[in-house]
């Protein structure tokens, strides 16, 4: 009644959208990360370095705005970043692969993370500079959910008008296998996914169960390369997209892991390193630089 259309950070958009707010980065720990992310890409130069930065809906979506919503540009910031990355360090672009989707179903309309299907818009992206081949790979599309309330609802305070649904991607080839340790938990799966969290409030843990600090993955691909991830949430239902392509995968949120982190690639035999964060999370995170200097 008040026509009010921001609450909390969050904006009320347009075909019921949800969408968080962009803030001015600190310029300080954009350079941190910049400067930690260069240096440890120059002490392992031997070791292929892919990086995603994927941008929020506020950025892909901004059509769907309120008229004169304020808004800072994340692919400036993005964009800037690049150009200062080492050229060891392949920058992929998932803007692009974003963008070009956009009236499609890429972002949950109630919470802040990608759908399966952006999160696959980029792997697509990220497997032509990540000498990956996909020709051969296709999957069954499965809806796990159709009741999911992120976020982005509870935040707010806004009621959601309709709830998000949650699709999982398995490949069809049935040689695909592998299997997921939680080391600190020690817990270990055959599965990416969580079901038991379908039935809680946060549907997106179904993907990996949530956040861990350290998550080991053995698989049967015949490709002898092992990949270490530097992540946040965004990379939990992007992950399963990578099993048919490495014999490891490293998984390591540098939020809650304190281990040394040098010892751990001498001890994977890594041969591939791919960061994966969103903006919002990336401009405004710490703790990479403790993990990479092993503070």
């Amino acid at each position: 009644m008040l026509g009010k259309n921001k609450s909390n950070g969050v904006y009320l958009s347009k075909y019921n959208y949800l969408i968080e707010e962009f803030k001015e980065p600190n310029s300080k720990i954009i350079k941190s990360n910049l400067d930690t992310i260069n240096k440890f890409s120059d002490k392992y130069k031997n070791i292929k370095q892919h990086f995603i930065i994927a941008p929020n809906a506020i950025e892909i979506l901004e059509n769907n705005l309120p008229i004169f919503a304020p808004t800072v540009s994340q692919k400036k910031y993005i964009d800037n970043f690049k150009d200062k990355l080492n050229k060891n360090v392949n920058f992929i672009d998932a803007y692009k692969a974003l963008k070009d989707h956009n009236k499609e179903y890429i972002y949950y309309k109630t919470d802040h993370h990608w759908t399966t299907l952006g999160s696959y818009y980029t792997f697509l992206e990220a497997a032509n500079s990540m000498n990956i081949n996909i020709e051969k790979i296709k999957y069954d599309v499965k809806k796990v959910s159709d009741s999911f309330f992120g976020t982005l609802s509870s935040k707010s305070g806004y009621k959601a008008k309709e709830a998000d649904y949650i699709e999982v991607y398995i490949p069809k080839n049935k040689n695909d296998e592998y299997v997921v340790n939680y080391v600190e938990e020690q817990k270990k799966s055959a599965s990416f996914y969580d079901s038991s969290k379908l039935s809680v409030k946060d549907k997106y843990a179904v993907f990996l169960g949530g956040n861990h600090p350290l998550t080991k993955i053995k698989t049967t691909s015949k490709e002898d390369r092992r990949l270490l991830i530097f992540k946040d949430s965004y990379a939990n239902n992007f992950i399963p997209f990578l099993t048919p392509h490495f014999k490891e995968i490293v998984v390591v949120d540098p939020r809650y892991y304190y281990d040394d982190i040098d010892k751990l690639i001498e001890e994977e035999k890594i041969t591939d390193t791919l960061f994966l964060y969103n903006a919002n999370t990336f401009f405004s995170d710490t703790s990479l630089e403790l993990v990479l200097n092993n503070k």
